[in-house]
């Protein structure tokens, strides 16, 4: 990739301002903002590898930098709700219905429900009723 006059003497003038700091400092001294912000601006035109390369950085702080800066701001998370309410629907609805058995023998059976149970309801009082009574 070849660059056009203008963005080679943006990326010669940071290279010199990179090679004059790293002349009047000392070796391990971390590189001022001022740079690292010119490197990332050049890094989003130009690449970051050919940057990188031509500013003697370390590829992977470069991309980490030109990330960071073109990243979207982190969406505020809140907290989850203490309480969750979940709308099942209404309750079942209808007339509701008591059905008391007995026999002579005196034994009884009452069943109340509400809605629309009447077979399941007869099946249960049937072989409750049809049972051998239990001796206790």
């Amino acid at each position: 990739m070849s660059l056009s006059l203008p963005a080679a003497a943006d990326l010669a003038q940071t290279a010199a301002a990179f090679a004059h700091w790293r002349n009047t400092t000392s070796q391990g001294a971390r590189i001022p903002a001022e740079l690292w912000s010119r490197a990332v601006e050049l890094a989003a035109r130009h690449g970051v590898s050919k940057v990188a390369a031509t500013l003697r950085l370390d590829y992977a702080g470069l991309k980490r930098r030109l990330t960071a800066r073109t990243a979207p701001p982190p969406v505020p998370t809140t907290a989850p709700p203490a309480f969750v309410e979940m709308m099942l629907g209404l309750p079942p609805s209808g007339p509701g219905c008591v059905l008391t058995l007995s026999d002579a023998r005196g034994r009884s059976l009452r069943i109340e429900w509400t809605g629309t149970a009447t077979g399941e309801v007869a099946t249960v009082a049937r072989s409750l009723w049809e049972a051998a009574p239990c001796s206790l």
